[in-house]
């Protein structure tokens, strides 16, 4: 019975989760770059502004622009709170290896012309990007801009 009752309360104030996990809220928008989705695709993730305690967010960003954050799982979105906004883009892609362990087949290029890299300003712990997560649904769409 008392058990109950300490899960009952927890849910209701809502700070609790499996393990000790903090609250999480749906987290999804567009990455665009100058009004375009950005090229190349890649991956975002949330950066705390102040001291607070829980694993912060991060996704992949779609070669559409598209994302949708995860913290513990994917897409279970981010815990609340102010958050500077790092962004990585995909310019070249990756060699693939084979299964087998042979050399592999597609070797690396650079598939992002430079008129469509962001600057990488973005991409560091400088960024001028910053989002607040609410305790609902987010939709938050960046527009980068060149510096």
């Amino acid at each position: 019975m008392r058990n109950a009752l300490l899960i009952g309360l927890c849910l209701f104030l809502g700070g609790c989760g499996p393990a000790g996990q903090v609250k999480t809220y749906p987290v999804k928008g567009v990455v665009k770059f100058d009004g375009k989705p950005m090229v190349g695709g890649g991956a975002i993730s949330l950066v705390p502004v102040t001291d607070q305690s829980g694993k912060t967010a991060g996704g992949t960003i779609q070669p559409d622009g598209t994302y949708v954050l995860g913290t513990y799982k994917e897409n279970d979105g981010s815990m609340a709170g102010e958050f500077r906004v790092v962004i990585y883009q995909e310019t070249v892609k990756e060699e693939k290896a084979t299964p087998d362990g042979a050399a592999p087949t597609v070797r690396a290029s650079a598939d992002v012309p430079m008129a469509d890299r962001i600057p990488m300003v973005y991409s560091s712990t400088e960024t001028p990007l910053t989002a607040k997560i609410e305790t609902k649904a987010n939709v938050i769409d960046f527009d980068l801009k060149r510096q």
